[in-house]
């Protein structure tokens, strides 16, 4: 911004107000657009949030983590290539020569990637993962060998904590197959065996009552989609004849509301006289002799 005149047979540097002036300029200019951009990214951001939000008021959808992490990734990544190219336009008005900047930027991030596959790999399906809404914080998956509640999730990793509270960590790229046991709806599924001696007609009603009975309970109505359903005879057993029942529930309600059918079963099977089974064994004597009575199996 100096320029060089000659007073009296003399060089003598004098500063070049104007190019100083058109600088300043250049760079307000950068900044400006740099700070509008900025708010066009937060505009955008909170129209993603809204978007990606579930309507309030339903209680069958479970809390979506996707808009705070959709959101993040976009607002990080937009605040760096906001900057990144702010930063080359400004040292590109005071005159610097960014080729060689960009050149070694360029450089340096094939480096990055070639080191980073299994990085980059887990971040592309950390990304699938949340745009096509495969499960949430708070759900219950099976992820491979591993399943539980979904405790945190990054564009690297899903944390899972299973009942006995083992955290496990998986990485979002070896995710294969993903099953989500609390999406939208759950449902408590049990197999009742009955003694073959039962009339299962009668065994078959009863159980009906015992799901009316829990549909109009004013306590489990909340926890309830529709009224538990006998589905009939599901298979035969060896000492046991298996129906089969099924309930549609809330998220993560399916556990409570299974453990609450099996008492009122029970307690109702008890009443009525429905056996309920346990594994028997009769055993043949070679001597001859009648057989010994049916005995309760050993463990």
């Amino acid at each position: 911004m100096l320029s060089q005149i000659k007073l009296q047979g003399r060089e003598i540097a004098v500063v070049d107000w104007p190019a100083i002036a058109n600088t300043l300029l250049k760079v307000g200019v950068v900044l400006l657009v740099a700070w509008l951009a900025y708010r066009a990214l937060g505009a955008l951001t909170r129209r993603v949030e809204r978007s990606i939000s579930p309507e309030s008021g339903t209680p069958t959808i479970p809390h979506d983590p996707r808009a705070a992490t959709l959101v993040g990734l976009v607002r990080n990544v937009g605040i760096v290539v906001i900057a990144l190219l702010s930063i080359f336009m400004v040292l590109g008005a005071i005159g610097l020569n960014v080729g060689p900047l960009l050149a070694g930027a360029g450089v340096v991030g094939l480096a990055i990637s070639f080191g980073a596959q299994s990085l980059v790999k887990d971040v592309f399906a950390g990304l699938f993962i949340l745009f096509e809404n495969q499960f949430g914080v708070g759900d219950v998956v099976r992820l491979g060998d591993a399943s539980g509640a979904v405790e945190r999730m990054t564009l690297r990793a899903t944390f899972l904590r299973d009942v006995s509270g083992t955290l496990h960590v998986v990485p979002n790229g070896e995710i294969k197959h993903v099953q989500n046991l609390t999406r939208s709806w759950s449902r408590a599924v049990l197999d009742i065996g009955v003694a073959y001696k039962e009339d299962v007609d009668r065994v078959i009603a009863v159980m009906r009552e015992v799901g009316r009975e829990m549909w109009e309970d004013q306590d489990w109505r909340p926890f309830l989609v529709e009224e538990a359903a006998v589905l009939g005879v599901e298979s035969f057993g060896e000492s046991s004849v298996n129906i089969r029942m099924m309930s549609k529930t809330l998220p993560l309600k399916q556990w409570e509301v299974a453990r609450e059918l099996r008492r009122r079963l029970k307690r109702r099977f008890d009443a009525d006289g429905i056996e309920i089974p346990f594994p028997q064994r009769t055993v043949h004597r070679s001597d001859g002799q009648a057989p010994s009575p049916p005995a309760e199996l050993q463990t």
